[in-house]
């Protein structure tokens, strides 16, 4: 079970994490607390608002303590008492909404957002905050345009927000809106000098894509060189920009972009071959029989493997598809996916020897690898294949099972 997140002040802290954190929460909020209260006690009041101020004191603390418990209910609890007797303070009422957020109860969180920014004579600074925090509140509850307004807000009185910019970018990506993404993450970029151009060149392939499934290749080929441009190394360009060619009619310069691809990202191979496959008779049996041996089965891929057996399998030519088969599983025992392909071929010609033999030795891998794609960043096992991985949404992170992970930079 994954620890809950609380977030504070724009910062995600787990249940671990919060522990380690305890002391910087504590006075960060309880140095505001206590300033505020300082400064009202400066002035005459009356014994019972003194009295009124202390049992808010008193709630807050206890919500504190229950915060760094990880008690978020009772944290909860505790806090909603200090505001009931204590409105003024905007310290409590930041923490609650972030609780709330946590929690999944958006619109009590949102309500508590915009109470605070409805305050007059609040300082410029919490009602940034606060407005940056609607955003993330909006963006937690799905409301992905609401989310939006409230960043644009925030980077209109701020043009340098860089974590305002963040959300933006990221949002842009949820919403597929490429070519906003776009502006957004190169704006981020100026601001933090990193270099996002192969996410960048991502974005232009994806809208790319969009307009060769709108039938507009004009313009899809439009974006997909600008991908390039931007990144030379963007695959998914260069696949896509075969793809297209194909769909014109032009085999010849199709497979020549493919070639491209190939010498870029040896170890993505198999996704060329599956294209030859299904584009035989456009290319040319003599073109795809060229360019399969080409390949070298010794240094291939297992990916790439399966794919050259897939191909024979479909041509009849089982034995040939059976000895790449076996190479494969020679050099990852555990493939489930390769196993299986076999046991089809197998089956497919009848019982025997051979396939009691391929039965045997899939028992013994019933721990195997079944996933076809790993992330080499946060580890996610799939058995598709997407650019951007859907745990920790990084782009060109998911490798071929059985690859050596290396991580990004290395």
């Amino acid at each position: 079970m994954e620890n809950s997140l609380i977030s504070v002040g724009g910062w995600n802290l787990s249940g671990a994490q919060l522990a380690v954190a305890a002391g910087v929460l504590v006075l960060a909020f309880l140095v505001g607390w206590l300033v505020a209260v300082l400064r009202r006690s400066s002035k005459s009041t009356p014994p019972s608002a003194t009295r009124t101020r202390s049992a808010s004191d008193d709630a807050f603390l206890k919500g504190l303590s229950h915060l760094m418990a990880d008690h978020t209910d009772q944290a909860i609890e505790e806090f909603t008492r200090a505001v009931t007797l204590n409105s003024d303070t905007v310290e409590t009422y930041v923490v609650l909404g972030n609780l709330f957020r946590q929690k999944g109860e958006i619109e009590r969180a949102v309500r508590i957002r915009q109470n605070i920014i409805a305050r007059p004579n609040l300082d410029p600074e919490v009602r940034l905050q606060a407005t940056y925090d609607l955003g993330l509140d909006y963006r937690k509850g799905g409301l992905f345009n609401r989310a939006a307004e409230a960043f644009a807000e925030v980077l209109a009185q701020n043009p340098r927000h860089v974590e305002a910019l963040r959300q933006m970018a990221s949002l842009y990506e949820e919403m597929r809106d490429w070519e906003n993404a776009f502006d957004t993450l190169k704006r981020l970029d100026k601001l933090t000098g990193e270099d996002s151009r192969p996410v960048l060149a991502h974005y232009k392939a994806e809208r790319g894509k969009e307009l060769m499934a709108e039938g507009r290749l004009e313009r899809a080929e439009d974006f997909l060189n600008q991908a390039i441009s931007v990144h030379k190394g963007c695959l998914d360009a260069y696949l896509h920009l075969g793809d297209l060619e194909l769909a014109r009619g032009r085999a010849r310069k199709a497979l020549s972009i493919w070639r491209k691809a190939v010498r870029m990202a040896p170890m993505h191979l198999h996704l060329v071959i599956n294209r030859l496959a299904g584009a035989e008779e456009a290319l040319g049996a003599k073109a795809v029989a060229s360019f399969f041996g080409e390949i070298d089965p010794q240094k291939a891929e297992v990916p790439t493997l399966m794919a050259l057996a897939e191909y024979h399998r479909d041509h009849q030519r089982e034995d040939e598809a059976l000895e790449i088969l076996d190479l494969a599983l020679a050099k990852s025992p555990g493939h489930l996916g390769v196993h299986r392909l076999r046991g089809e071929i197998l089956l497919a010609q009848g019982p025997g020897r051979r396939l009691m033999t391929a039965y045997g030795e899939l028992l013994e891998q019933l721990n195997g690898e079944w996933a076809l794609y790993q992330c080499r960043q946060c580890g996610l096992s799939s058995r598709q294949l997407t650019w951007r991985c859907p745990r920790c949404l990084k782009w060109d992170t998911m490798v071929p099972a059985g690859t050596t992970l290396i991580a990004p930079g290395a």
